[in-house]
């Protein structure tokens, strides 16, 4: 028995337990003790005429001592946070006094069976298997205790029934033996639950905390992620700007070469004019200064046209799908034309919404400028590029159609992805068609698609009116 005990206080296994289990423990030691003193004052009532008082009297007051003790010890550890060290302490102390209070117990049932008559020892028997029976539901969650306090008491109930040496009592000790290997078992069961539960609450609480971290490092992960994309998309769109200036200042070559052309024959030909005259012609010479004005003005608008159009816009303001299409052609109309490409335009949407023109021009150029590179490449013989915008209830439709040959099956999944291009390596960035997807669906909450349409494509933007 002490081997057993030794072994049931090793500090390697006591440190092990669960805080949740003593504060259980503690939680439910009111109860154990209200059945302990009623069991206590029968016993002592029933047999305060047959047990010698000064036998009964200690045994009386070990009983009342150790429940004095178990309740200093809980309200000393009823708050208390556990470290390892406590843990050990705890049950040391109420293994120890629990194999008293069981040992007591069972001396009990000695001394009933040796001073009082038959048939008391059935009432020890009643009170024993009752707190035994009555001990799974208090003891269990520590069932070291559990042990402590049962073994001994029932070992010794069962000795003493044996004691008796008639058939009936030795019957009811076998009975008893069979009895306690149940209630042990019972009490392990509850003792596994318990411990199930508690792991599981202590899984659930390390899951949550898990998942607080979690999801504090994924806001912050997201949040850079979100910062850094931006960033990139930042430096993506004045990328594709800055590639487009190239492309600018050939079309501003293409814009300016026919009137700088007419600049210098008229000012030639009134260079030549004045030589041959002898007599200056006052209205020839003011046509022709008119004439550069108009030239000149004509330069100046042009300027302004790229200008504006190289203008960030930082609020949204009102526009229409026709202003955009006119502003455009004013930048890269002269340029196609030069190259020999008919412009068809039907504008039918006078609707006004609020949006970023700018960008938006930015995204027809994008398209009008493939349209233009794949008609080289092709050798699209009578180039044509018909523009025609659309009004529904709630949104607008900008429609670009080509008669370049269209996009390839294989690519045209691919084509608004970043850094894919059709061209070659030297003359395409990639970035083009991507930020004009960026452009219409993020900045401007609309859609663009492509479709393939007989000997061509078919770019659609689709923008809110609200």
């Amino acid at each position: 028995m002490l081997s057993k005990i030794k072994h049931m206080t090793k500090e390697s296994n006591l440190a092990s337990c669960y805080q949740d289990l003593i504060h259980l423990f503690i939680s439910v030691s009111h109860k154990s003790s209200v059945a302990y003193f009623t069991c206590l004052i029968i016993f002592t009532w029933f047999l305060k005429d047959y047990i010698p008082l000064w036998i009964l009297s200690p045994w009386a007051l070990i009983h009342i001592l150790y429940q004095v003790l178990r309740f200093y010890f809980a309200a000393k550890y009823k708050d208390k946070v556990f470290s390892s060290q406590d843990k050990i302490s705890f049950q040391k102390i109420h293994i120890v006094l629990s194999f008293v209070g069981g040992l007591t117990w069972g001396i009990g049932s000695f001394l009933c069976i040796i001073y009082a008559p038959s048939p008391y020892e059935y009432l020890v028997l009643t009170l024993i298997v009752g707190m035994a029976a009555g001990a799974i539901s208090t003891l269990s969650p520590l069932y070291r205790i559990y042990l402590a306090y049962n073994i001994p008491m029932l070992v010794l109930l069962t000795a003493s029934f044996f004691y008796q040496g008639d058939s009936l009592h030795i019957s009811i000790a076998s009975i008893l033996i069979i009895f306690t290997v149940i209630v042990l078992s019972a009490s392990w069961d509850v003792h596994k639950n318990l411990k199930h539960s508690v792991e599981l609450k202590d899984l659930y609480v390390q899951a949550q905390e898990e998942l607080e971290e979690i999801n504090a490092s994924l806001e912050q992960r997201v949040s850079q992620a979100v910062d850094e994309n931006r960033q990139k998309d930042k430096q993506m769109l004045e990328q594709s700007r800055l590639a487009q200036m190239g492309e600018m200042i050939s079309m501003i070559a293409h814009q300016w070469r026919q009137p700088l052309s007419a600049i210098t024959a008229t000012t030639g030909s009134m260079s030549l004019h004045m030589l041959l005259e002898k007599k200056c012609d006052t209205a020839y010479i003011e046509e022709g200064i008119q004439k550069v004005n108009n030239y000149t003005q004509y330069l100046s608008t042009t300027i302004t046209d790229f200008r504006n159009f190289f203008k960030p816009d930082k609020e949204k303001t009102l526009t229409s799908l026709n202003d955009i299409v006119l502003g455009s052609l004013k930048i890269i109309g002269t340029s196609l034309e030069a190259q020999g490409v008919q412009i068809e335009t039907f504008l039918e949407s006078k609707e006004e919404f609020l949006s970023f023109p700018n960008e938006l021009k930015q995204v027809l150029l994008n398209i009008l400028k493939n349209a233009q590179d794949a008609f080289i490449e092709n050798k699209t013989e009578s180039p044509r590029i018909l523009l025609k915008t659309v009004s529904f209830d709630d949104s607008v439709q900008l429609l670009i159609y080509d008669n370049a040959g269209g996009i390839s099956e294989d690519k045209k999944a691919y084509i608004f992805d970043p850094y894919f291009t059709t061209k070659e390596k030297r003359d395409g960035t990639g970035l083009g068609l991507y930020m004009s997807k960026m452009i219409v669906e993020d900045h401007c909450d609309g859609r663009v698609t492509v479709e393939n349409e007989d000997d061509g494509a078919c770019f659609i933007l689709s923008l809110p009116l609200k």
